[in-house]
């Protein structure tokens, strides 16, 4: 078994590429507001606040393993902040809903915007889920981190729903704890409710896909490295 990290340095090099994805977000934005003076996609630098919380709290347990400063009971609480708040970085894509004409902003540089917004949250959600995978991968073996990997994605898919279609919110859990979980499993049997299930199914299948893509990506150097060389 492979026991070995990426260094963190590699790590902040992509969160400094998402800092810039946010940074054109963002700007994009406020170019709106103040070229346009509409106001209508504000709510979207919070919910981009909230899928960079998944990335730092993967971040901060990420460099706790690699430095070997352990500490169980933090790191339990770091591992419990991420999972709350790991749905809100895909969710992002599903605020496509909103996209409609709204002179006198071009309709295409609202289509920017929105795709500029979702695919920051996915690649913060996707970056996020690869360190904690590695994590695991590490501790317990290559399979039980891919089998960590595919419960996440299935868990967040059903999150997602649950945030755009019933308008809970990830720290639910915390403030009611009992009544949210009740609510979960009774949104969650399919006996009552298929719709749940069938959205949860084809967003899982959509971030699956997308997270083997950005996850072959990171590997391309150790295919190149192995590459015969020309003469």
């Amino acid at each position: 078994m492979n026991n070995r990290l990426i260094s963190v340095t590699q790590a902040w090099a992509a969160i400094l590429a998402l800092i810039l994805a946010s940074w054109l977000s963002c700007s994009l934005l406020f170019f709106r507001i103040i070229h346009f003076g509409e106001l209508t996609y504000g709510f979207f630098v919070w919910n981009l606040f909230l899928a960079w919380i998944p990335a730092i709290a993967s971040l901060i347990l990420y460099s706790m393993v690699h430095a070997r400063s352990e500490r169980d009971f933090v790191m339990a609480l770091i591992a419990i902040l991420w999972f709350l708040f790991f749905p809100n970085a895909a969710y992002i894509v599903t605020d496509i809903v909103h996209l409609q004409a709204r002179p006198p902003v071009p309709y295409w540089f609202d289509m920017i915007t929105m795709m500029a917004f979702a695919q920051t949250g996915l690649f913060l959600g996707y970056l996020s889920l690869y360190l904690v995978q590695e994590v695991v991968r590490a501790r317990f073996g290559r399979w039980y981190g891919w089998a960590f990997a595919l419960t996440m994605l299935a868990l967040s898919s059903f999150g997602i729903y649950l945030g755009r279609f019933l308008r809970w919110n990830s720290w639910d859990v915390l403030r009611s704890p009992l009544s949210t979980l009740r609510g979960v499993a009774l949104v969650a049997n399919p006996w009552i409710d298929i719709r749940p299930l069938q959205f949860s199914v084809m967003f899982c299948a959509f971030s699956l896909v997308c997270y083997l893509i950005v996850y072959s990506f990171t590997h391309l150097h150790g295919w190149t490295d192995r590459a015969p060389r020309t003469p």
